[in-house]
């Protein structure tokens, strides 16, 4: 019976989100946008690459900017393990992009983590404030709504469904737990590593379901490393477990000198000398 439940569930899900696909046929969206940024109550911050342009990365920009037409959308573009088909993309996505004066936009042509494009996002934002969105998504026309009447406003560090796909960030979080770990790099542990750091200071992210956010979970074809990587349940980075293992000391029980960490579900203790670097040191502190 449970699992019948389930698949109703499932299929009243889909068929909602369809609907609310539709609507968008019905709206004009603008493919450049001439209004500079005025309302710097929070960014909207995408990380991106090759793969997803044209399936999802321009129809989410038509639709942010139609929904945030005067507020400031950065967008930190990945490298590419294919560098002929990475200039052809980057030329593409460029002349996409400068059509809108209300969004900034950072790239790459050899691939990097996806820490170093979050922290990008950071530090180009004007607001104290960014929502970081994953490419693969679709929103509903009342996401700007939800985001404003959510109070996920109020919090420092807001975790949007229950995952690291998307959230909201304060800067002061930045200068009291410091910089996402740019020596992962890749995809993958990322979020365990951050939440980690939160705990040891002793915060916790605050937690908000959004009805206006769907993540379509693409896995890639390609990514953006190649074979230069190998990958782990099909679209996270082997090269990042790595890191991520060499950095903490993981237990089940607890333990003398271990802080118990929510997403991991276990207890974790820093290696000695693996501390996380500024990497970015002439910021002594990021402001908007």
């Amino acid at each position: 019976m449970k699992k019948i439940l389930r698949l109703i569930e499932r299929l009243i899900y889909i068929v909602k989100w369809w609907f609310l696909k539709q609507k968008w046929r019905f709206v004009s969206l603008q493919y450049s946008n001439a209004k500079t940024v005025t309302n710097t109550n929070y960014s909207i911050g995408i990380t991106t690459y090759k793969e997803r342009f044209e399936t999802y990365l321009k129809p989410l920009v038509l639709h942010l900017n139609y929904l945030f037409p005067h507020m400031q959308i950065i967008v930190a573009i990945n490298g590419f393990h294919n560098q002929k088909e990475q200039t052809e993309y980057l030329n593409k996505i460029k002349s996409f992009l400068s059509n809108f004066k209300n969004i900034d936009f950072v790239y790459y042509e050899q691939p990097h983590g996806l820490c170093k494009l979050w922290n990008q996002l950071i530090i180009l934002s004007k607001s104290d404030k960014i929502v970081v969105l994953n490419d693969d998504i679709s929103i509903s026309k009342k996401l700007k709504t939800e985001i404003e009447e959510s109070k996920i406003l109020n919090s420092n560090f807001g975790l949007i469904n229950g995952s690291y796909s998307h959230f909201l960030i304060n800067k002061k979080i930045i200068n009291q737990i410091g910089w996402f770990d740019e020596r992962f790099p890749g995809i993958g542990y990322e979020d365990h590593d951050y939440e980690i750091r939160l705990a040891l200071q002793g915060v916790s992210p605050d937690f908000y379901n959004f009805k206006t956010i769907k993540n379509e979970n693409v896995t890639p074809k390609d990514w953006s490393w190649g074979d230069d990587d190998t990958k782990i349940f099909k679209k996270y980075s082997h090269a990042n477990e790595k890191h991520y293992f060499s950095k903490w000391e993981i237990s089940d029980t607890a333990k003398h000198g271990f802080v118990h960490v929510r997403i991991i579900k276990g207890y974790a203790k820093l290696k000695d000398g693996m501390e996380t670097p500024n990497f970015y040191p002439d910021l002594n502190e990021v402001k908007a």
